[in-house]
């Protein structure tokens, strides 16, 4: 069971795979959808992410000019951070 909330609570449970949330959710779930697969190595699921991001940053000017990702394993914890356009 997946589920996300936005600044007001309000909640969002429409897949069992991933969940977007925020000003650019419908262009996230376009790219989700069409790089999420079942099974993902960490590093290939972080990389599905950060195009996400950078997708849904580039297609909509007030998401903000970056992202950070977190790759959350039972052994690490590594941070990529994503630069995006600036004008």
């Amino acid at each position: 069971y997946l589920c996300c909330q936005d600044l007001i609570g309000a909640q969002s449970t429409s897949s069992d795979a991933f969940v977007c949330a925020g000003v650019a959710s419908d262009s996230l779930y376009g790219v989700a959808e069409a790089f999420w697969k079942p099974d993902l190595e960490p590093e290939e699921l972080a990389r599905v992410c950060g195009t996400a991001f950078l997708a849904a940053l580039e297609r909509d000017c007030l998401s903000g000019y970056g992202a950070i990702v977190l790759l959350m394993t039972p052994d690490s914890i590594v941070e990529y951070e994503l630069a995006c356009r600036n004008d």
